[in-house]
């Protein structure tokens, strides 16, 4: 029944944008339609070996992105995307939630193979003002806490109404609705896609020598209850001379039908010193813990990866909450970017160790079409709920 009401509903956004476009027309006069096609491609190498596993997960996979846009008026344009995930080679892996029964054997690389509209949305524009409706990506601030997932293959996209505005040149305002999110698992599956009733409000205005940022999002997760919650939260961005530094606080509690009853902090410090070619920082975040209320500090739609080290071991929040100290630091010469970072992981609560993990990464832009990157991760536990693993990559990107 779902399946069929998200169908339905993409289909009259798409046939809303030709017959908004039409009136459009006949209101301010016809206007030249003009369309461009942009397609990319990122093959990607990716090897993950974890201590409670026999095998080694090996994948080799190419996605395949094509994107029209289309301006019909003034005010009005469609965006159509589609990618396509296919495996080249190596296929020695669990892609995740059911999407490869035959290789459960082995660790998890969450790229499932598959065709899907990444993107389908007609957009009304005016002065400063957007609205969009339909399937599109969503990218909240730095992704901590809403945000595309675009390190995997199949990426992360909304079925939303959105709406953002400029009321001043200092001063924007973001709304969207999630009804649906397209989760990274594809449509194969159940749990790749979740049923919403979504709020996202968020508000940015610069601040002295930075960006002083708010927000209010009302999570409903109709599919998976444990994940709706009502957070409110402020950010700061600064710089100071060769400084620059983020300070984050936000509060979290229950909402919707979730089986739990919990509040949880979240404080983010971190700073870094940036001259010529080289950077130095370090930083202090913490997802805090609710062991009586039995949860602790979640970010469901968030870009997980960036965040508490590549390895991708704290894609939940521990009950006890989780605080990661790490420090990076970052060296450019001849284009060739090296960085690297090193995490130290305990418990909010209790303070517990829960293991360490050093990152790192090479990344160069080879041409104006071609890039590539080699990265890292080795994660080593010290908690029995927690098992060693290293992470290898190797992607290239090229975009037409």
């Amino acid at each position: 029944m779902k399946s069929k009401f998200r169908k339905r509903f993409l289909t009259a956004s798409i046939l809303a944008a030709f017959s908004l476009a039409a009136a459009a027309e006949d209101v301010v006069g016809h206007s030249e339609v003009k369309s461009t096609l942009d397609l990319s491609f990122r093959y990607r190498i990716e090897t993950v070996d974890q201590s409670n596993f026999d095998e080694t997960a090996q994948a080799s996979t190419l996605r395949t992105r094509a994107t029209v846009k289309t301006t019909w008026t003034d005010i009005i344009d469609t965006v159509i995307e589609f990618d396509d995930v296919t495996e080249i080679g190596l296929d020695d892996y669990n892609s995740g939630a059911g999407t490869s029964p035959n290789t459960v054997g082995y660790p998890v690389i969450a790229d499932p193979v598959g065709t899907e509209l990444n993107q389908g949305y007609i957009r009304l524009k005016y002065a400063d003002s957007k609205l969009a409706l339909g399937r599109q990506r969503i990218l909240v601030g730095n992704q901590r806490f809403v945000g595309g997932v675009g390190w995997r293959q199949n990426e992360q996209t909304y079925d939303s109404l959105t709406f953002t505005t400029k009321f001043k040149q200092d001063l924007s305002f973001n709304y969207a609705y999630l009804y649906n999110v397209n989760r990274i698992f594809g449509e194969s599956v159940s749990g790749g896609d979740h049923t919403h009733n979504t709020h996202l409000i968020n508000a940015d205005i610069k601040l002295g020598n930075g960006k002083l940022s708010g927000y209010y999002f009302a999570i409903d997760n109709e599919d998976a209850a444990a994940l709706s919650n009502d957070t409110f939260g402020l950010r700061y961005s600064g710089k100071l001379d060769n400084i620059f530094y983020n300070l984050e606080f936000a509060s979290q509690s229950d909402a919707g039908d979730n089986p739990n009853s919990y509040d949880a902090n979240y404080y983010l410090i971190d700073a870094s010193y940036k001259t010529g070619k080289v950077s130095l920082g370090g930083g202090l975040e913490v997802l805090g813990g609710d062991s009586d209320g039995g949860q602790g500090f979640t970010t469901s739609l968030a870009t997980l990866h960036k965040f508490q080290g590549w390895a991708d071991v704290f894609l939940g929040t521990p009950i006890a909450g989780i605080e990661d100290t790490y420090i990076n630091g970052s060296y450019t010469i001849n284009g060739i970017k090296f960085k690297a970072i090193y995490h130290d992981f305990a418990t909010d609560e209790g303070g517990n160790a829960l293991g360490t993990e050093l990152d790192f990464v090479i990344s160069k832009k080879v041409s104006k079409h071609l890039s590539a990157l080699l990265k890292l991760a080795s994660f080593d536990s010290d908690s029995n709920s927690y098992t060693d693993r290293d992470k290898v990559w190797v992607m290239f990107n090229y975009k037409l």
